[in-house]
């Protein structure tokens, strides 16, 4: 038992202790009645247009709880296309493709009410760390493994007291230098693989601003907490 206090001791005093960590992914698909113009309003807290349904996402009541937002683009877009409204064009997008893709009526309708428009991450901020150093994490997070790709990105930190987080907004189509959106999503980056990559490279991104801040807590994405 004198040997188990002497260890457990050494641990507390020498190893880095072990936050919880959170990170969840999912889609945003039509077949739930979701659109991405709707959900990228929500996570901001801002009002957007939905052309292809005429209606008006209003999420401005919430805007509070927004601590930072913003959405990053591949390098070169036209500027014209640099703000929230890319994700109207995209689901404008994606009725043209449905439309050209498919031959029948049916089959038409079929794929413009079932699409997935984007991939959405959810996790949780080190509550160690400032506010000033949740943006710059989340936003090298999101270059480093969305924007490199091509895709677009809208990020918004919620500072919910006691849960601090963020979310993640992801196009499932790159958009190129000329604002066109490529024929083909992206499936490599929502693969069961690649979400253990984005797992990991969170972990890792977290950690490094933990240590650069002085604090000897970590997370690990091996975790069974998701």
């Amino acid at each position: 038992a004198h040997l188990c206090a002497i260890a457990r001791d050494f641990l507390r005093g020498y190893a880095p202790r072990m936050a919880i960590y959170h990170l969840s992914a999912g889609f945003v698909s039509r077949s739930s009645g979701r659109s991405a113009v709707q959900s990228a309003a929500y996570i901001t807290g801002e009002r957007l247009m939905e052309s292809r349904r005429d209606l008006v996402a209003d999420y401005t009541h919430l805007k509070d709880r927004v601590l930072f937002s913003t959405t990053l683009f591949p390098d070169k877009v036209p500027d014209k296309l640099k703000n929230l409204n890319i994700w109207d064009k995209l689901e404008s997008y994606e009725d043209r493709y449905g439309d050209t893709r498919y031959k029948t009526q049916a089959s038409q309708d079929h794929y413009k009410g079932s699409s997935q428009t984007a991939q959405t991450i959810e996790l949780a901020l080190p509550k160690e760390l400032t506010p000033e150093s949740w943006q710059a994490l989340v936003l090298d997070f999101a270059k480093e493994r969305f924007v490199s790709r091509g895709l677009v990105v809208t990020v918004a930190i919620h500072k919910d007291e006691g849960n601090p987080h963020a979310h993640f907004q992801i196009s499932r189509r790159a958009l190129n230098k000329q604002g066109d959106w490529s024929w083909a999503k992206d499936r490599g980056i929502v693969s069961k693989t690649a979400l253990i990559e984005t797992r990991a490279l969170w972990a890792e991104l977290a950690n490094q601003a933990l240590e650069r801040e002085g604090f000897s807590v970590r997370i690990d994405h091996r975790s069974y907490l998701v």
